[in-house]
C-alpha cells in the first residue's frame, strides 16, 4: 500500500516538472498556449495534493491495522503533514473560552438564585411578622372581650368571696372548739387543713412562667404544667369553691377562695367539684384538658389576691411565690 502511494506522487511530480515556463509576452497563440500550460500546473498541483492526503489516510489505516507503533520514526509527506496541521490544529485557545464562558454562566446562575432565595426570605420573614402582628392583635381582641365578660361577673363572685370568707372564719372557730351549727364535720375538717400542695403531682413538667411574653396578649398571667389530658388537678389549698370565671379562654375551670386570695384552675376537660363545695388541700378537683384558648394539654394555675377578681387576669399574681408561702417547692 505504501509503494503505491509513493509512485502515485512521483507521477504527480513528473507531471509538474515537464511544464515548461513561459514568457508573458508573445503572440496570442503562445499566451493561449500558456494559459493552458497554467491550467495543467494548477490541476496537477490539486491532484498531489489530494493524493498527498489520500496517502496519509491510507497509511494510517495499514498501520493501525498492521500494529503499527505511533511512536515509530516513519516519513510522512509534507503536503500530508500540512494538511493534517491546518485541519486538526491546536484549538485549546477556543476550548479555554469555553469553559470560561461556562464557568461564567454557572455564576451568574448562582448569583440569581441566591438573589431569588434572598429575596423569598425576606418575603416569608415579612410574612411571618405580619401573622404574628395580626394574631397579637387578635388574642388582644379576645381577651379584651373575655375582660368584658369578666367585669360582668365580678360583682357576683365578689359576693361569693365574701360569703366563702366567713365559712373560713367560721370553720376556724369551730377548730377551736367555739359550738357551731352551719357546718359539718367535712366542712370543718376540709377548711382547716392547713399547708399546701402541688397543683399536679405527677407526669408533669415546668411549663410558662408568670410574666412570660411571646404567645399571650400581653403577658403569661400564671404558671403552666404541661401534662397528658386526664392527670388529676388538685386543690392548692383548703378552700370554698366559687363560679367558675366567665373569661372563654380558660375553657372548662374551677376557681377556689382561699383564707389568702384565690386560685383558678384553667382548661380542664372535666372538673369534679360544684360552687359552694368546701375542699381541703391536696383534694381532687379535676383533670387536664385543653379546653379555652390553649396550645396543648396542660393546667394552667393562677393566683388572685384579696380584693381581686378571679379571671381578671391582670390582676394576678404570681403563683409560685404563692405556693413557696405555704412551704410548696415548684419543681
Amino acid at each position: 500500500m505504501n509503494d503505491n502511494a509513493s509512485r502515485s506522487a512521483r507521477r504527480a511530480a513528473v507531471d509538474i516538472d515537464d511544464i515548461v515556463e513561459v514568457e508573458a509576452t508573445g503572440s496570442p497563440a503562445r499566451r493561449g498556449a500558456t494559459a493552458l500550460r497554467f491550467s495543467r500546473r494548477l490541476i496537477s498541483l490539486s491532484v498531489a495534493g489530494a493524493l498527498s492526503v489520500s496517502a496519509l489516510f491510507a497509511f494510517a489505516f495499514v498501520a493501525r491495522g498492521a500494529g503499527f507503533d505511533a511512536a515509530d520514526d516513519v516519513a510522512v509527506p509534507a503536503a500530508a503533514a500540512s494538511a493534517a496541521e491546518e485541519a486538526f490544529g491546536d484549538r485549546s485557545e477556543e476550548v479555554s473560552r469555553s469553559v470560561v464562558r461556562s464557568h461564567l454562566s454557572d455564576a451568574i446562575a448562582d448569583d440569581a438564585a441566591k438573589e431569588r432565595e434572598s429575596a423569598l426570605a425576606e418575603s416569608n420573614e415579612s410574612a411571618a411578622e405580619a401573622e404574628t402582628e395580626t394574631t397579637a392583635a387578635e388574642r388582644e381582641s379576645l381577651m379584651s372581650a373575655d375582660l368584658v365578660l369578666v367585669a360582668k361577673q365580678s360583682k357576683k363572685l365578689k359576693a361569693e368571696a365574701e360569703a366563702a370568707q366567713k365559712l373560713l372564719e367560721t370553720a376556724a372557730a369551730a377548730a377551736v372548739g367555739l359550738s357551731i351549727n352551719d357546718l359539718s364535720a367535712q366542712d370543718i375538717e376540709n377548711l382547716t387543713t392547713e399547708g399546701g400542695s402541688m397543683p399536679v403531682k405527677s407526669n408533669y413538667r415546668i411549663g410558662a412562667s408568670f410574666g412570660a411574653t411571646g404567645t399571650w396578649a400581653r403577658y403569661h398571667t400564671g404558671q403552666d404544667f404541661p401534662a397528658p389530658v386526664g392527670t388529676p388537678i388538685y386543690a392548692a389549698a383548703s378552700g370554698v369553691v366559687l363560679s367558675s370565671t366567665a373569661g372563654s379562654w380558660a375553657g372548662t375551670n374551677v376557681v377556689i377562695q382561699h383564707s389568702s386570695g384565690a386560685t383558678l384552675y384553667a382548661h380542664m376537660s372535666r372538673k369534679v367539684v360544684s360552687p359552694g363545695d368546701t375542699v381541703k388541700v391536696g383534694q381532687l378537683i379535676g383533670y387536664v384538658g385543653v379546653t379555652g384558648r390553649s396550645f396543648g394539654a396542660h393546667l394552667h394555675f393562677e393566683y388572685y389576691p384579696d380584693g381581686t377578681t378571679p379571671g381578671d387576669i391582670y390582676s394576678a399574681s404570681n403563683p409560685v411565690t404563692w405556693l413557696k408561702s405555704l412551704g410548696v417547692s415548684v419543681r
